[in-house]
């Protein structure tokens, strides 16, 4: 149980340390540095996430990073944000896939969990309408 929140609080302080960058305005000098990131906190290269098809992408977290569906909503939000600092830098391919791929995810969860999320719902419509 320790394991999980501690992959809780990676996540979490992932995800600050990427708006942290995009509120900053510093995303194409942090490419490299968000590469590392990726590797050092969350033991999962980004190369891999972008080689792995997005069929793949919920299997690839779940089974090889093992991942706990409230892990994959942040992982989510992780890609999500990182695609968006790929797109501020004029990376446009990369940041559909990284969006694509969080789209999946999220749409996974909205089929899977039996709570709805309205928070949910308007990350997938922002996905749908940009990626």
């Amino acid at each position: 149980m320790q394991q999980i929140e501690q992959m809780g609080q990676v996540l979490a302080q992932m995800l600050a340390y990427l708006l942290g960058l995009k509120g900053n305005g510093s995303a194409s000098l942090s490419l490299d540095e968000i590469r590392q990131n990726y590797d050092d906190k969350l033991n999962l290269p980004l190369d891999l996430i972008l080689e792995t098809p997005g069929e793949k992408i919920i299997q690839l977290l779940t089974e090889k990073v093992k991942y706990m569906d409230r892990h994959l909503e942040k992982m989510g939000d992780i890609l999500s944000e990182t695609g968006d600092l790929y797109e501020e830098t004029g990376d446009h391919d990369t940041a559909r896939d990284l969006w694509g791929k969080a789209l999946i995810i999220y749409t996974h969860l909205q089929d899977t969990d039996n709570a709805f999320s309205m928070e949910r719902m308007q990350k997938i419509s922002r996905l749908k309408d940009i990626a």
